[in-house]
C-alpha cells in the first residue's frame, strides 16, 4: 500500500498562480483582477459548458485508460481492507447470528447521533412546515423502543423489495431546517435498492419500521420495504455465485410491480441466467421472482472492469442528474454519486463523503496553496476522490491548460459579485474545474483535505 502524507511540492509560484488565474478567467469572466489566492470570483454556475463536459474529451486524453487498475482479487482485498478501517462497512454474511441487547441499543443510539437526535434536546427543525414540537420529537425517539430490546437479539434475514429510504429515526415524514424546504430531510440516511440483503435486529414500537444493518450503513427501513426469508435463500442475495449489475444511472425492472434500481445495484442470477427479483408476499415473506436478463448498456453480467476510462464513462452517465440529498429526489448526492460509480466496478465505498477518502489505500492529506495541491493531484489516477468533511468530488484529469477537473453532485455554490457572498442552489451533477470558489472565496481545492485512490498512477 502506497501513502503520500503531507508532501510539499516545489514549483514556481508565479507561473502556477498565473495558470490558476487564467483558468478562473476562462470559467468566470468578472474576476475583477484579483488573484485567486485571495479570491476567485464567479458570476455563474461552475459547471463547464465546453468540450470538457463530455466523456469523449476525457477518454481521448487517457491513452492507457483501458488498463486494468485492479482485478477481481485486488478488489476483494481492497473491500476487506476498507471494512477493517470503518465500522459502517459490513461483510453481512460474516456477521453474527445473535447480538447482545447492549450492542443493538448502542447501534440505534449511534445512528440517532448522526442527526444529533441522541439527546432529549429538541432540534431546531420543521415538520410539515411547522416548528418541530417537543411531543413529536419525543414520540419519534420513543418509537425506537430501546427499552424493549431484549438482552439477546437473534438476527432476522431480510431482503429489500423496493427502493426505500433508510432513516435515522423510525419516522416517514421529513424534518427540515426551514419551513419551506423539501430537499434536505434531516432524517434521511440514504436510499437503498431492491435486492439489498439486510440484517434485521429489532422493530419500532409502532411496527412500521425495522432497524437494519446494511452493507454500508445502518438505520430504520419501512416494514413494507422488507421481505423476510431463511438464511440459505438470503445468502443468494448476500453472496451470489452469479449476478448482474446495473450500469445505468437508474433502471426499472418489472417483478410483481415495477422496481427501480440505481447504478451499482447487484441482482443475483439463477443457474439458468434469470434475474432473481425479490418480491414481498402479503405475509411479509420473500418470494423470488425470476425474470429474463437483458444485458447491454444498462445491465452488465458481473461488475465492470476497474479502469480509468470506466470511472469517466460511469461518472458521465450521471451528468445533469438531479442532486438528491441522501438519495432523495430519486437520485444521488455527492457521496452516493461516487459510491454508485465505484460499486459498478465492485468497489464498496462507505456511504459518507468524509469516510470515503479516508479508507482508500493510496492517499494524501493536504496542506499548502492551490497550486501545490493541483500539482500533487496530477500525480494521482483518474477516479481519485477529493474529500472534505462534507463533500466529495471525482477526478477526471487535467484539461488543455493543465487545470485539474472533476465530476461532482453539487448542491450549491457561491458568487462574490461586488464582494458580497451569495449562495445559489444548483442541485445537479456537473463537471467543473477544482478552482471554483469555496465558501471563503478561495479556489475550492484549498478546502479539500485529502485525495484517495484505489492505486497509484
Amino acid at each position: 500500500m502506497v501513502k503520500i502524507l503531507r508532501k510539499r511540492w516545489i514549483f514556481c509560484r508565479v507561473l502556477a498562480l498565473a495558470a490558476i488565474y487564467a483558468a478562473c478567467m476562462a470559467a468566470s469572466p468578472d474576476l475583477g483582477g484579483e488573484t485567486p489566492a485571495v479570491i476567485c470570483r464567479a458570476a455563474a454556475s461552475p459547471a463547464l459548458t465546453d468540450a470538457r463536459q463530455t466523456a469523449a474529451y476525457w477518454l481521448e486524453r487517457h491513452p492507457e485508460g483501458e488498463r486494468l487498475l485492479l482485478d477481481e482479487k485486488g478488489i476483494t482485498a481492497l473491500n476487506e481492507e476498507m471494512r477493517r478501517k470503518t465500522r459502517t462497512l459490513t461483510a453481512l454474511s460474516a456477521a453474527p447470528a445473535v447480538y447482545s441487547g447492549d450492542e443493538v441499543r448502542h447501534r440505534i443510539s449511534a445512528v440517532q447521533a448522526i442527526g444529533d437526535f441522541a439527546t432529549g434536546a429538541v432540534p431546531e427543525l420543521y415538520a410539515g412546515g411547522a416548528v418541530l414540537t417537543q411531543a413529536a420529537y419525543e414520540a419519534a425517539r420513543e418509537n425506537c423502543a430501546l427499552t424493549a430490546v431484549p438482552e439477546r437479539v437473534g438476527v432476522r434475514y431480510g431482503v429489500v423489495v423496493r427502493r426505500a429510504d433508510l432513516r435515522l429515526l423510525p419516522v416517514a415524514d421529513g424534518w427540515f431546517e426551514t419551513p419551506s424546504d423539501v430537499h434536505y430531510d434531516a432524517l434521511q440516511a440514504t436510499a437503498v435498492d431492491p435486492a439489498e440483503p439486510a440484517l434485521v435486529l429489532t422493530g419500532s414500537a409502532d411496527g412500521r419500521f425495522f432497524f437494519c444493518i446494511l452493507r454500508h450503513y445502518s438505520g430504520w427501513l419501512a416494514a413494507e420495504a422488507l421481505a423476510f426469508t431463511d438464511r440459505v435463500t438470503w445468502e443468494q442475495y448476500a453472496t451470489p455465485a452469479d449476478f448482474a449489475v446495473v450500469t445505468a444511472p437508474a433502471l426499472t425492472l418489472q417483478a410483481a410491480r415495477a422496481q427501480r434500481y440505481q447504478m451499482g445495484a447487484r441482482i443475483p442470477l439463477s443457474n439458468e441466467g434469470m434475474l432473481l427479483l425479490p418480491v414481498r408476499t402479503t405475509a411479509g415473506q420473500l418470494q423470488v421472482c425470476p425474470r429474463p436478463a437483458s444485458f447491454g448498456g444498462d445491465l452488465h453480467h458481473g461488475y465492470l472492469p476497474c479502469t480509468e476510462n470506466q470511472f469517466v464513462r460511469q461518472g458521465f452517465r450521471f451528468l445533469g442528474a438531479p442532486y438528491g440529498w441522501g438519495g432523495l429526489e430519486g437520485s444521488v448526492d455527492c457521496s452516493a454519486f461516487t459510491g454508485d460509480v465505484y460499486r459498478s466496478m465492485g468497489i464498496e465505498l462507505p456511504r459518507d463523503a468524509d469516510v470515503q477518502g479516508e479508507v482508500l489505500p493510496y492517499r494524501a492529506d493536504l496542506e499548502g496553496s492551490a497550486e501545490d495541491r493541483c500539482a500533487l493531484l496530477r500525480q494521482f489516477p483518474v477516479g481519485t476522490l477529493l474529500t472534505t468533511p462534507t463533500h466529495v468530488l471525482m477526478y477526471l484529469g487535467t484539461d488543455d491548460a493543465g487545470v485539474p477537473c472533476v465530476l461532482q453532485a453539487m448542491s450549491s455554490y457561491y458568487t462574490f459579485d461586488g464582494g458580497a457572498r451569495q449562495k445559489h442552489y444548483l442541485r445537479r451533477v456537473i463537471a467543473s474545474t477544482v478552482l471554483f470558489p469555496s465558501f471563503a472565496g478561495t479556489p475550492y481545492i484549498e478546502s479539500v483535505q485529502s485525495f484517495g485512490a484505489v492505486c497509484g498512477k
